[in-house]
Protein backbone atom coordinates (compact mmCIF):
# COMPACT_ATOMS: atom_id res chain seq x y z
CA UNK A 1 0.00 0.00 0.00
CA UNK A 2 1.05 3.53 -1.26
CA UNK A 3 1.97 5.67 1.64
CA UNK A 4 2.68 9.02 2.47
CA UNK A 5 4.35 11.46 4.93
CA UNK A 6 1.68 13.29 7.22
CA UNK A 7 0.96 15.86 9.20
CA UNK A 8 3.40 15.33 12.04
CA UNK A 9 7.23 15.63 11.14
CA UNK A 10 8.92 17.38 13.75
CA UNK A 11 12.64 17.60 15.60
CA UNK A 12 14.27 19.86 18.11
CA UNK A 13 17.30 20.53 19.45
CA UNK A 14 18.26 20.53 23.10
CA UNK A 15 21.73 20.15 24.97
CA UNK A 16 23.06 18.61 21.32
CA UNK A 17 20.18 15.57 21.53
CA UNK A 18 18.26 15.64 18.33
CA UNK A 19 14.67 14.17 18.57
CA UNK A 20 12.30 12.77 15.93
CA UNK A 21 9.27 11.57 15.39
CA UNK A 22 7.25 10.63 12.34
CA UNK A 23 3.76 9.46 11.11
CA UNK A 24 3.03 7.57 8.29
CA UNK A 25 -0.95 7.21 7.36
CA UNK A 26 -2.15 5.54 4.04
CA UNK A 27 -3.09 7.94 1.76
CA UNK A 28 -6.85 6.02 1.33
CA UNK A 29 -7.14 6.07 4.99
CA UNK A 30 -9.12 8.64 6.43
CA UNK A 31 -8.90 9.18 10.36
CA UNK A 32 -12.44 7.33 10.93
CA UNK A 33 -11.01 4.18 9.33
CA UNK A 34 -7.82 3.99 11.77
CA UNK A 35 -8.68 1.45 13.84
CA UNK A 36 -5.25 0.46 15.36
CA UNK A 37 -1.89 2.37 15.49
CA UNK A 38 1.39 1.11 15.96
CA UNK A 39 4.30 3.41 17.44
CA UNK A 40 8.04 2.54 17.15
CA UNK A 41 10.18 4.13 20.14
CA UNK A 42 14.02 3.33 19.20
CA UNK A 43 16.06 5.23 21.31
CA UNK A 44 16.95 6.52 24.91
CA UNK A 45 14.99 7.33 27.65
CA UNK A 46 14.92 11.21 28.21
CA UNK A 47 12.80 13.35 28.50
CA UNK A 48 12.50 14.82 24.79
CA UNK A 49 12.36 11.30 23.42
CA UNK A 50 9.45 10.83 26.78
CA UNK A 51 7.50 14.01 25.35
CA UNK A 52 7.21 12.67 21.88
CA UNK A 53 6.01 9.55 22.66
CA UNK A 54 3.06 10.76 24.97
CA UNK A 55 2.64 13.71 22.01
CA UNK A 56 2.00 10.78 20.28
CA UNK A 57 -0.43 9.34 21.95
CA UNK A 58 -2.28 12.65 22.69
CA UNK A 59 -2.61 12.98 18.66
CA UNK A 60 -4.21 9.44 18.61
CA UNK A 61 -6.77 10.34 21.28
CA UNK A 62 -7.43 13.70 19.45
CA UNK A 63 -7.71 12.90 16.02
CA UNK A 64 -8.58 9.01 15.46
CA UNK A 65 -11.08 8.11 17.54
CA UNK A 66 -11.84 5.12 15.98
CA UNK A 67 -8.66 3.65 17.56
CA UNK A 68 -9.13 -0.06 19.63
CA UNK A 69 -5.68 -0.76 20.12
CA UNK A 70 -2.23 0.99 20.25
CA UNK A 71 1.01 -1.33 19.19
CA UNK A 72 4.39 0.28 21.41
CA UNK A 73 7.24 -1.17 19.90
CA UNK A 74 9.81 -0.71 22.34
CA UNK A 75 13.67 -0.65 21.46
CA UNK A 76 15.59 1.06 24.26
CA UNK A 77 18.38 0.22 26.39
CA UNK A 78 17.25 3.14 28.89
CA UNK A 79 18.48 6.31 29.91
CA UNK A 80 16.54 9.11 32.61
CA UNK A 81 15.45 7.38 35.74
CA UNK A 82 13.02 10.20 36.06
CA UNK A 83 11.74 10.57 32.46
CA UNK A 84 11.16 6.70 32.80
CA UNK A 85 9.05 7.06 35.92
CA UNK A 86 6.59 9.84 33.95
CA UNK A 87 5.64 7.59 31.23
CA UNK A 88 5.17 4.66 33.44
CA UNK A 89 2.47 6.64 35.32
CA UNK A 90 1.52 8.68 32.37
CA UNK A 91 1.02 5.41 30.31
CA UNK A 92 -0.27 3.38 33.00
CA UNK A 93 -3.39 5.47 33.96
CA UNK A 94 -4.16 6.69 29.72
CA UNK A 95 -7.67 5.16 28.83
CA UNK A 96 -6.42 4.06 25.83
CA UNK A 97 -6.30 0.31 24.98
CA UNK A 98 -2.05 0.28 25.45
CA UNK A 99 0.10 -3.33 24.40
CA UNK A 100 3.31 -2.88 24.79
CA UNK A 101 6.21 -5.28 22.69
CA UNK A 102 10.12 -5.52 23.46
CA UNK A 103 10.90 -5.90 19.77
CA UNK A 104 14.46 -5.93 20.66
CA UNK A 105 16.40 -5.02 23.71
CA UNK A 106 14.57 -3.24 27.06
CA UNK A 107 16.81 -2.34 29.66
CA UNK A 108 17.79 -0.11 32.49
CA UNK A 109 14.88 2.34 32.56
CA UNK A 110 12.96 1.34 29.72
CA UNK A 111 11.88 -1.36 32.05
CA UNK A 112 9.48 0.85 33.49
CA UNK A 113 7.75 2.13 30.35
CA UNK A 114 7.19 -1.90 29.49
CA UNK A 115 6.01 -2.14 32.75
CA UNK A 116 3.45 0.37 32.24
CA UNK A 117 0.99 -1.95 30.03
CA UNK A 118 -0.86 -5.02 31.65
CA UNK A 119 -0.48 -6.43 28.04
CA UNK A 120 2.95 -7.46 27.86
CA UNK A 121 4.40 -9.06 24.67
CA UNK A 122 8.13 -9.50 23.50
CA UNK A 123 9.60 -10.60 20.00
CA UNK A 124 10.77 -13.98 19.70
CA UNK A 125 14.59 -13.02 20.11
CA UNK A 126 14.15 -10.45 22.34
CA UNK A 127 16.36 -9.40 25.62
CA UNK A 128 15.42 -7.43 28.91
CA UNK A 129 17.80 -6.02 30.96
CA UNK A 130 17.45 -5.41 35.02
CA UNK A 131 19.57 -3.65 36.91
CA UNK A 132 20.82 -1.00 39.70
CA UNK A 133 20.02 2.71 39.29
CA UNK A 134 23.17 5.00 38.47
CA UNK A 135 22.89 8.82 39.84
CA UNK A 136 25.48 10.79 37.64
CA UNK A 137 27.65 13.34 40.21
CA UNK A 138 30.12 16.18 38.88
CA UNK A 139 33.34 14.66 37.99
CA UNK A 140 35.63 16.25 40.71
CA UNK A 141 39.10 15.50 41.89
CA UNK A 142 38.16 14.81 45.54
CA UNK A 143 34.62 14.01 46.47
CA UNK A 144 33.47 15.62 49.78
CA UNK A 145 31.22 12.86 52.38
CA UNK A 146 27.58 15.12 51.67
CA UNK A 147 28.27 14.56 47.89
CA UNK A 148 28.80 10.93 48.39
CA UNK A 149 25.79 10.60 50.53
CA UNK A 150 23.55 12.87 48.27
CA UNK A 151 24.47 10.05 45.09
CA UNK A 152 24.33 7.16 47.87
CA UNK A 153 20.75 8.74 48.78
CA UNK A 154 19.76 9.06 45.05
CA UNK A 155 20.92 5.75 44.11
CA UNK A 156 18.61 4.39 47.19
CA UNK A 157 15.38 6.40 45.90
CA UNK A 158 16.11 4.93 42.42
CA UNK A 159 16.30 1.30 43.65
CA UNK A 160 13.26 1.43 45.17
CA UNK A 161 11.40 2.51 42.76
CA UNK A 162 13.00 0.22 40.33
CA UNK A 163 11.84 -2.71 42.84
CA UNK A 164 8.07 -1.31 43.52
CA UNK A 165 7.19 -0.87 39.18
CA UNK A 166 8.55 -4.80 39.06
CA UNK A 167 6.81 -6.29 42.15
CA UNK A 168 3.71 -4.86 40.04
CA UNK A 169 4.57 -6.66 36.79
CA UNK A 170 6.62 -9.73 37.97
CA UNK A 171 6.20 -12.87 39.93
CA UNK A 172 9.81 -12.14 41.22
CA UNK A 173 10.68 -12.26 44.70
CA UNK A 174 11.61 -9.43 47.16
CA UNK A 175 14.90 -10.73 47.79
CA UNK A 176 15.30 -11.49 44.02
CA UNK A 177 14.48 -7.60 43.60
CA UNK A 178 16.75 -6.64 46.29
CA UNK A 179 19.63 -8.68 44.85
CA UNK A 180 18.85 -7.03 41.06
CA UNK A 181 19.36 -3.73 42.42
CA UNK A 182 21.77 -3.95 45.24
CA UNK A 183 24.89 -3.86 42.90
CA UNK A 184 26.10 -4.25 39.06
CA UNK A 185 27.09 -7.73 39.61
CA UNK A 186 23.08 -8.53 40.16
CA UNK A 187 22.52 -7.36 36.84
CA UNK A 188 20.02 -10.38 35.02
CA UNK A 189 19.59 -10.45 31.22
CA UNK A 190 16.19 -12.54 30.41
CA UNK A 191 15.40 -13.98 27.49
CA UNK A 192 11.94 -13.88 26.11
CA UNK A 193 11.37 -17.32 27.67
CA UNK A 194 12.78 -16.64 30.94
CA UNK A 195 10.89 -13.32 30.52
CA UNK A 196 7.56 -15.20 30.47
CA UNK A 197 8.06 -17.22 33.25
CA UNK A 198 8.59 -14.27 35.58
CA UNK A 199 5.70 -12.60 34.44
CA UNK A 200 7.50 -9.59 32.84
CA UNK A 201 6.04 -10.60 29.20
CA UNK A 202 2.58 -11.95 30.31
CA UNK A 203 0.73 -12.22 26.94
CA UNK A 204 3.92 -14.22 25.29
CA UNK A 205 5.34 -12.99 21.63
CA UNK A 206 3.69 -10.79 19.43
CA UNK A 207 4.80 -10.56 15.94
CA UNK A 208 4.86 -6.53 14.19
CA UNK A 209 2.09 -5.90 11.10
CA UNK A 210 1.60 -2.82 9.29
CA UNK A 211 -0.82 -0.12 10.54
CA UNK A 212 -3.10 1.99 9.26
CA UNK A 213 -1.43 4.28 11.07
CA UNK A 214 2.36 4.38 12.07
CA UNK A 215 4.50 6.76 14.23
CA UNK A 216 8.26 6.00 14.72
CA UNK A 217 10.34 7.86 17.37
CA UNK A 218 14.09 7.76 18.02
CA UNK A 219 16.54 10.39 18.71
CA UNK A 220 20.35 10.90 17.17
CA UNK A 221 22.35 9.16 20.23
CA UNK A 222 21.00 5.93 19.24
Amino acid sequence: MKQILVAFIAAIVSTGVKANVVSIRGDTVTNGEVNEVGVYFNGSVNNQTVTWLMSSLADVQSNYRNVKNIDLYLNSGGGDMDAGYVAYEALRKTQQKLSIINASMTGSAATMIYCASSDRYTMPMAKFMLHPAASGYEKVDYMKPDQARRILEEDDSYNALFRNVYASCTNLTAAELEKITASESGRVIYSAEQAEKNGLANKGVKDSHSYPLTYFITDSQS
